[in-house]
């Protein structure tokens, strides 16, 4: 997929975390976000099964009434302006967010530096930026 430089944290040992500690250049979170949003597709060449997509996707765990956990992915919907969009993301530490919307057919990845702050106040910077910035000019 043509990645730039990355960095995937390790244990001692040298084993990558695989579900955290990786970095990436925002234009390589966008990449990511467009195989999901084009099902396992990339640049007309599948990577991965449209099914797999789907079950990495699929809600496992409801962790409020906003917000469900699968494979790795969180899903939800935001409501900007009255009209809800279901939303397909990863969540990383200190506000790294990234963002696929299917009915807009959009991916959008947001870097932040709010590693001091709570889980809580990342969601609110990020979810400012998504619902007061960057929605209202796409939908």
């Amino acid at each position: 997929m043509g990645f730039g430089p990355a960095v995937w944290a390790q244990d001692e040992g040298g084993v990558p975390f695989a579900a955290s500690g990786l970095r990436l250049l925002p234009r390589d979170m966008l990449k990511l976000g467009q195989l999901v949003l084009a099902r396992g597709d990339w640049l007309g060449r599948r990577l991965v099964s449209e099914a797999w997509v789907k079950t990495i996707t699929t809600p496992v765990v409801t962790i409020n009434r906003y917000r469900s956990y699968g494979y790795h992915w969180y899903m939800g919907d935001v409501v900007p302006s009255g009209r809800p969009h279901h939303w397909i993301g990863g969540i990383g530490w200190g506000g790294q967010r990234l963002y696929v919307l299917p009915d807009l057919a959009l991916v959008i990845a947001i870097t932040c530096g709010t590693y001091r702050k709570s889980g809580e106040e990342q969601s609110r910077v990020t979810g400012t930026i998504l619902e007061g910035v960057v929605l209202p000019l796409v939908s």
